[in-house]
């Protein structure tokens, strides 16, 4: 071996044990200290079955202010001219255990929770809790940059903000308290299309004999809202 090659000698690759490539697998980067995110897995059933020390649930109440404020921001910076109102029914709907189960299954996380082997996890809010526990684990971990892109890639990628308002805000209420403040006649006539051979609704809103808007969406109440929110715009109600 000459000289150079004995002071510059690579350094063996480090070693990851199977439990933090199983995290790289989750979240696309190793942890430094596993043994948060081993905590961050572990249901309270297995705590008070066994001798585990420890458990998800402070990592879960830690986790979900993390996905509060970074759930917080992000509409803030997507929904500039809503009010507080709007953006709080937002924030409830994206970080409600339905939807965050949703993530959880979808990204297999689901697969590395331990219970006491008794639960039925698609009947419970465990990996939604479990889900709120890892970005906890993430924060703790590393720091809220971090958690933060684990956020947007886990739950915030996978929304769609237009139908995200359009379920939130009743634009068709909306409209109807304005046409009888105004003492308009308004109508909302819905109607079946068919887009590359799948079956939708399409609905117009017509005021006073004239047609305002018109939307489709997979069903009666989605396309009413949707053309509700376009004609709440074009008449620049609200």
């Amino acid at each position: 071996m000459g000289l150079f090659g004995f002071f510059f000698k690579k350094e063996k690759p480090k070693q990851y044990s199977s439990f933090s490539t199983s995290i790289f697998q989750l979240l696309g980067f190793y942890p430094n200290d596993e043994s948060i995110y081993q905590d961050a897995l572990v249901h309270s059933s297995v705590t008070r079955n066994k001798n585990v020390q420890s458990n998800n649930e402070r990592l879960e109440f830690l986790g979900d202010s993390v996905i509060d404020v970074v759930v917080a921001q992000w509409l803030m910076e997507e929904f500039k001219t809503e009010q507080e109102g709007v953006l709080t029914q937002l924030r409830a709907k994206i970080v409600n255990r339905k939807n965050l189960n949703h993530c959880a299954f979808k990204m297999g996380l689901d697969k590395h929770i331990l219970t006491d082997g008794k639960i039925i996890l698609k009947n419970t809010s465990i990996p939604g809790n479990c889900l709120e526990a890892i970005i906890g684990a993430v924060y703790w971990d590393f720091n809220l940059a971090t958690a933060s892109k684990v956020i947007q890639n886990v739950i915030i990628a996978h929304l769609k903000s237009e139908d995200l308002i359009a379920n939130t805000t009743n634009f068709k209420s909306t409209l109807l308290e304005w046409s009888q403040q105004e003492k308009n006649q308004i109508e909302f006539v819905i109607s079946e299309i068919f887009e590359e051979e799948k079956k939708l609704f399409q609905a117009e809103v017509v005021v006073d004999g004239k047609s305002v808007s018109k939307a489709s969406g997979k069903n009666k109440k989605d396309a009413s809202q949707r053309a509700s929110k376009l004609a709440t715009e074009l008449l620049n109600i609200g």
